[in-house]
């Protein structure tokens, strides 16, 4: 079993993310959506203590320094490459906080308040930003095939967003690695790449292949992404759909196959940010 441990994003705004309609064919369920919330909240509290108890060990240790030191040095160069002279705003989420969040109104939701003068230790190095979760739908737009690659902007219009994940055996607190990971996400205009039906007709069509690839995690359990913040569509939350792939056949055109799903899962974006993505002229 792994853990998504961490998802670090560095974010500039040149653009506006708008609105558009949902899946056609969705159907939210309020009940089940309550079943796997409480789901969720078990997963997470098991999660959270196995982690606690081998997250002293030096090798967990070692781990922590080198996610710390990468994360802020990657931080950084995105805002060195971007030019950003602003002071940048931080914050992350740990388990009290994400139970905080799932029992109030998510459209008042707010961030934590850090300053300039937050350590990067603080930032960088919990293991609760993301929390282990039940497996999510893949929804009705995943496309098998895509191709292995780390920027897949393909020049989409919207807010600049590096993407790390790091999956973490939850028994060990070990990286684990060679797990190819599969991204997709809405445009900023809430459009899905590779699909041409009602309600998402994509540039390109059923051709086109913007805001998705595949990476493989490395020694250290990391994958990451350049791409752009995603849009949001009536009905669902702002997400970014991941899919885990293990012991696959790298082919000759840069696709996998073979191997089996490890995990489905969708990471679900804070709505305060969010609400500033969409407020950028």
């Amino acid at each position: 079993m792994v853990h998504i441990s961490k998802v670090a994003a560095a974010v500039t705004a040149f653009c506006l993310a708008s609105s558009s309609v949902a899946h056609p064919g969705e159907h939210h369920d309020h009940h089940a959506i309550k079943r796997e919330v409480i789901a969720r909240d078990a997963m997470a509290s098991a999660a959270k203590r196995s982690l606690d108890s081998c997250s002293g060990t030096l090798k967990h240790r070692q781990l922590t320094a080198r996610s710390i030191a990468r994360r802020s040095e990657k931080a950084r160069q995105l805002r060195a490459a971007r030019n950003i002279q602003s002071k940048p705003k931080k914050f992350r989420r740990d388990l009290a906080t994400l139970e905080v969040y799932e029992a109030i109104d998510h459209n008042n939701t707010g961030i934590l308040d850090y300053s300039v003068a937050t350590p990067e230790t603080t930032i960088f190095s919990a293991n609760t930003s993301c929390i282990l979760t039940p497996a999510n739908t893949d929804g009705p737009y995943y496309v098998l095939g895509e191709s292995i690659r780390k920027n897949v902007t393909e020049g989409q219009s919207g807010v600049a967003l590096h993407l790390e994940v790091q999956y973490i055996d939850i028994t060990t607190c070990l990286p684990v690695p060679s797990v190819y990971v599969d991204i997709w996400n809405a445009n900023a205009t809430g459009v899905y790449g590779g699909i041409n039906v009602t309600g998402n007709v994509a540039d390109g069509g059923w051709d086109s292949t913007f805001l998705r690839g595949i990476q493989a995690t490395d020694e250290d359990g990391v994958a990451s992404f350049d791409t752009i913040f995603p849009g949001h569509y009536e009905g669902r939350a702002t997400h970014t759909h991941l899919l885990a792939h293990s012991n696959v056949t790298v082919l000759a055109n840069n696709t996998i196959s073979g191997g089996a799903v490890t995990h489905i899962g969708q990471l679900f974006w804070n709505e305060a940010l969010r609400s500033a993505v969409e407020e950028t002229p």
